[in-house]
Formats: structure tokens, sequence, C-alpha cells
């Protein structure tokens, strides 16, 4: 029986081996890649629960702190104004933000002196739960149909009740007197706005809802089919959240089908405590995963082609591998038969092209570090960077603390005016973000400061110089200071006078930027009697931070201030 050729043997073998190889291969790397889509679609799903969440406190949060501020209005302390007035500045309120349904007025008896739309007036509403929480502080009520909001117009029976969030502060004179509570009835369609941003933020992600659920389970904003439904507190996603913890789950649901499921509870923000809320974002499993499957199979049907292709190239190198070899025994059987043999020269051009390949692959994996390596320095570059920001915006956080608290009279006096100059901190950092912290216009600081005392007047600030741009080292403290002689315009001086004007103009001459502030039109004015904080910070954050120069004239027609103050940045149109 005839013994079959090496090339046969070589060709099987090779083409076993490459089959075999390249399938594990394909299996390990679709094992690799899909749980690493796995958890990337995972964590996308919880990230969007974490911001939808995020949202919905912070959006609370101001509407809380709206009916806070709106408690401390001076026409609505005042007992002896007129409940048109009062109505007048509760329709501003409103129309502010319009998502309130109502805003009101409940006296001290319980019963509503004034609203935003003139309805309900005269009504008792001693009894609801905004009236008496919101007697001893700041309250939000979780959603509720508005009974009272739905006597004021018809409603077809195809329609939902209204729904409303019940956001309450108490109102006190200056004797700490309970005066009423102001009330604002949020209509629960702003959730609704909450939830388009979620798809905007969900971006490629197809099928994904989001549901709020109440403290106790109940489908606050879903599914239509959910809505109003209690969740079961078994299931998974539901009681990792109750326990206040975050992520994703692959969990069946009611309705039988299975579904992957990001949380989160929302936990409040800053002084608002928050309503105990859930939010759940789920996908169908199927869709979620979709990605993974196809994956899969396009690496296990890449795998099969590749090894295909393995074994035909197996052949053929069995093929050169088999001729060499013939033909050295063509030469061995000539050489034992005595006639003249040439032997076969050996194969150089293609350890040459070898060689070649792999210089040409050094060379590229070196370039290849290098370029790591410069992106290393320029991470590291960043993070130092960052530090330094960082820490340099904590030691002005802390001075500005610590020489508040020196100079206020009370803990309010000094919450307003740390606050104050928090926000004035923001205002500059907003504006440097805006330009990627690269530099800051000065007109645009210049106009977030003053614009919150324009009153809508353009005719009250006035500003006239060239464009500049500053860099970050100048915009902080010059932001700062501008800040203090608006917030002092505003208490003492010209912008407390309806007639009152601020002019602020500035030129740069040889790198020294000269600005110089004027008021007029307001009350006279008198040197003070000690330097108050505010001064010393001007002083502080020009002088002795930039090297700046500021001369303060208390003129009694309008505080005058003059600062020069030297450019470490380039100068261009801001």
């Amino acid at each position: 029986m005839p013994q079959p050729p090496l090339r046969v043997f070589l060709a099987l073998g090779l083409g076993a081996a490459g089959l075999v190889a390249t399938l594990v291969l394909a299996l390990v790397a679709s094992r690799v890649a899909s749980q690493r889509l796995e958890a990337r679609i995972e964590s996308e799903l919880a990230d969007v629960a974490g911001i939808l969440a995020g949202r919905l406190d912070r959006g609370l949060f101001e509407r809380w702190r709206d009916m806070v501020i709106l408690a401390e209005n001076d026409t609505i302390r005042d007992p002896a104004a007129s409940v048109a007035r009062k109505r007048r500045v509760l329709r501003r309120a409103q129309e502010t933000y319009p998502d309130y349904a109502i805003i009101g007025l409940v006296g001290a008896d319980g019963r509503i002196e004034a609203t935003s739309t003139g309805a309900l007036e005269g009504i008792s509403v001693g009894h609801r739960e905004y009236f008496t929480q919101g007697r001893d502080g700041p309250f939000v009520g979780d959603v509720h149909d508005a009974l009272l909001l739905a006597t004021l117009k018809p409603r077809r029976e195809a329609d939902e009740p209204q729904r409303v969030l019940d956001i309450a502060a108490p109102v006190r004179g200056d004797d700490g007197r309970l005066l009423g509570v102001v009330s604002g009835h949020l209509d629960w369609t702003w959730a609704r706005a909450a939830e388009a941003s979620l798809r905007e933020t969900s971006g490629a992600m197809r099928d994904v809802s989001a549901l709020m659920l109440a403290r106790d389970g109940t489908v606050l904003l879903g599914p239509a089919p959910l809505n109003r439904k209690t969740l079961p507190a078994d299931l998974p996603s539901v009681a990792a959240a109750r326990e206040g913890r975050s992520g994703t789950a692959a969990e069946t649901w009611p309705d039988g089908r299975r579904y992957l499921t990001g949380y989160r509870q929302a936990r409040g923000y800053r002084d608002f405590p928050g309503l105990g809320w859930t939010v759940l974002v789920r996908q169908d499993a199927d869709t979620a995963f979709a990605s993974v499957t196809d994956l899969r199979r396009q690496i296990l049907l890449w795998g099969l082609v590749v090894a295909t292709v393995a074994a035909g190239i197996g052949w053929f190198a069995a093929g050169l591998l088999a001729r060499p070899l013939r033909r050295l025994a063509v030469a061995a059987a000539a050489l034992g038969r005595g006639e003249p043999v040439a032997v076969p020269a050996s194969a150089v051009r293609e350890a040459q092209a070898i060689s070649h390949a792999l210089r040409v692959a050094s060379s590229a994996l070196q370039s290849q570090e290098e370029e790591r390596r410069a992106a290393d320095a320029r991470q590291e570059l960043l993070i130092h960077e960052l530090n330094h920001r960082v820490k340099n915006t904590l030691a002005t956080v802390q001075s500005m603390a610590r020489q508040t608290a020196r100079s206020a009279a009370s803990l309010d006096d000094f919450t307003g005016s740390f606050e104050a100059r928090l926000l004035a901190m923001s205002q500059t950092h907003n504006v440097l973000t805006a330009n990627h912290w690269e530099g800051a216009g000065l007109r645009g600081i210049l106009s977030a400061e003053l614009e919150p005392y324009a009153g809508g007047r353009a005719d009250r600030i006035r500003l006239e110089g060239p464009p500049v741009s500053l860099t970050p080292a100048v915009a902080l403290p010059l932001g700062m200071a501008i800040h203090e002689l608006a917030t002092n315009a505003a208490k003492y001086g010209a912008l407390s006078a309806e007639a009152g004007q601020v002019a602020v103009d500035w030129a740069v001459r040889t790198g020294t930027l000269s600005l110089r502030w004027r008021e007029s039109g307001g009350p006279p004015v008198a040197p003070p009697v000690r330097t108050g904080f505010g001064t010393r910070l001007i002083r502080a954050s020009l002088e002795r931070e930039l090297a700046g120069e500021v001369r303060l004239d208390y003129a009694e027609g309008g505080l005058a201030c003059l600062i020069a103050v030297p450019l470490a940045a380039r100068i261009a149109a801001a």
C-alpha cells in the first residue's frame, strides 16, 4: 500500500492546528469582549439612573429655594401691603418658573390671602400638610392629586387628574412672629422634562424607559401600564435602591419580561433632604445585550473564516516545505548513484524579508511607545495643574470664610455674605469654564457680576473699554473685587437708589489693565469709620495677589475706585 506524501501529513497537521487554535482564540476573544461590552452597557444604565436622580434632586432643591426666597420678600412680609401687591409678586414668581400650577400666600389663620392667579383666595387650607408643616420650616410634600385645582376648570373623563408637589416655607416678621406660609404647587408635568432629558442622555440606547418610585414603591412616573401601581419590594433593583445602593440588575419584572435595570435612590441636594424617591432606568434585556450577541456571532463567524484560511495556508506552506525536501531527496538519490549533485540554495531572501518586516514592526512599536509616554506626560501635567487650581481655590474659600466670619454680626449675616461671595467666585468660574480655562473676557466677567443688579434696565450699568482677555490667575481675584464693589453699591451706593448708575471703563497700557469704577445718582457718600472686609478683600486680592494698585475715593457724589493690575496673559479679543 503506497504511503501518503509528506505534503498531506503537513497540510492535515498545520490545518488542524490552525483550525483549533483559531477557534479557541475566537471563543476566548468573544467571551472577553462580551464581558467588557456587558459591563459597559450596565454601567451606562447605572449612570443614566444616577444622572436622572441628580437632576430631580437639584430641580426640587431649586424650587424649594424659590419658596424660601419668596418668603423673605419685603412685600410678602409686610402685613400692611395690599393683596393686589402681593398677588403681583406671586404672579412674577410663577412667570419666572411656569411649571408652578399656582403659588399662594396663606395667612397665619390658615386662609389663602393671595394667589398668583387670583383663584382660591379666601379658602381655608389650615388642615393641609403643606400649611401645618410649612409653619415650622421649608417643606416639600410628595406627589398627589390636585383636588382644589381640579375645581377651577372642568375635566373630561379621558383626562388624567392633575398632580402636584406642594412646596412651602414660613413667612416671619422681623420679630420672628409667624405671618403666614408661602406655598408653590409644582405641576407634576415638570418631571416629564427630566424624563425627556433622559432620552437625550441615553443617546443610542434603544427602548429605554425611566420610572420614579415613591417611598412606598408606588410608580409616580413611568410607562402607562405601571403608573400608580406598586412594584414588589423584593424586586432586586427596588430592594437594592432602598438599601442606599446604586448599580444595575438583570431581573424579571411582573410582566414576565426580563429587563436590565439601572437603579439609584434620590438622596437630596444640599439643604434639601429629598423625598426618598427611587429612580429606575430599564431596558429589555434582549435589546440591551443585542450588540453582545451580534459581537459573539461575528467573532465566531470570522473565526471560522480565519480557520478555513489557516487550513489553506497550511496546505500551501506544506507545499513550500515539501518541495525543498523533494529536491534534497532527488539530490541525495543522485549522489547515491554517483551522479553530479546541485545542492539547493537556502531561502535567504525570505529571511531578509522577515527581518525587514520585524524592523518595520519594531520601529512602529517604538513610535507608539513614544506617543504613549508623551500622553502620560501631558496627563501628569494636567493633574498637577488641576491640583494647583483646586488648592488655590480652597485656600481662597478658607480665607474668605474666616474673614467673613470675623466681620459678620450674626449667623444669617455670615451665611448671606459668604454665599454671595461664593456665587461671585462661581460666576467667574463659569466664564472661565466656557473658555476651557484658557482665559476670560473682562466684559463677560463684569456683565456676569453687574447684570443681576441692573433690574432689567440698560441705563443702570455702563461698560466701556476694549476687548481684554484675562488669565484665570487675574480673572478670579478681579471678579471677586468687582463683586464686592457691586454688593456695596447695591446696599449703600448708587444701585440702592432708583436713579443710581454705575459706569465702568478700562484701558490697557504697557501690559497693565487700568479700570475705573464710578457711581452716581445714589445717596451721599461718606468715608467709612472702619475698613470693612469687602475693602480688605479687594486690596488683598488685587494688591497682594496680583501686585496691583487700588485707590478708593469716597466722593460725596458717589464712590470712585481706580484699579491698576499687571496682565500676565496675552491680550486678545474677548
